[in-house]
């Protein structure tokens, strides 16, 4: 289940980075970027999983975790990015 939410997260979280490339915000940018990103990602599957119309908010867990991941992620390159060649 976590491999499925690490997709759409992926995705949607490199789009929203792509639109805001022209914002030099660092950590800031990229904090915003992925908290709506996993806001959007857990509204989706909620609504995405209903078998009758109103919501489900059980797997949203998951997506939170894979955007989680992708956040750490984006942290570390980051870092590794900003810190000179030796």
């Amino acid at each position: 289940m976590l491999l499925g939410a690490l997709v759409p997260t992926f995705l949607l979280s490199r789009l929203l980075l792509w639109i805001t490339k022209r914002w030099n915000g660092g950590v800031s940018r990229l904090l915003l970027v992925h908290i709506i990103c996993g806001v959007l990602a857990v509204v989706a599957s909620a609504y995405g999983y209903s078998q009758t119309g109103a919501p489900d908010w059980s797997h949203s867990p998951v997506y939170i975790v894979a955007q989680l991941i992708w956040l750490i992620v984006d942290f570390v390159r980051g870092r590794r990015q900003s810190q000179p060649a030796s």
